[in-house]
């Protein structure tokens, strides 16, 4: 009777893709510890002079996050340092 390979077996494949599916639905979408404080979008179209008909596109995005310490709720403000405290 054959050996039968348990590292390159179908069935092992599709049980990891499985596997790595099941994962990425338990994971939650994004990173939850910061917050956005500002974001601007700015888009720049401009004819190519030397080229008709083809058009360059520029898109900048500008962000401020806070990222938020473990431990403190976005409720509660952050306890002063005992320096800030003697002031």
């Amino acid at each position: 009777m054959p050996q039968r390979s348990t590292k390159n077996g179908f069935f092992t494949w599709l049980g990891r893709q499985v596997g790595h599916v099941k994962k990425a639905v338990k994971t939650p979408a994004g990173d939850l510890s910061r917050q956005v404080v500002y974001r601007q979008g700015k888009v720049e179209e401009k004819q190519m002079p030397n080229q008709p008909g083809i058009v360059l596109r520029r898109t900048t995005i500008d962000e401020v996050l806070v990222e938020e310490k473990s431990g403190e709720s976005k409720d509660t403000p952050a306890k002063p340092s005992p320096r800030e405290r003697k002031t």
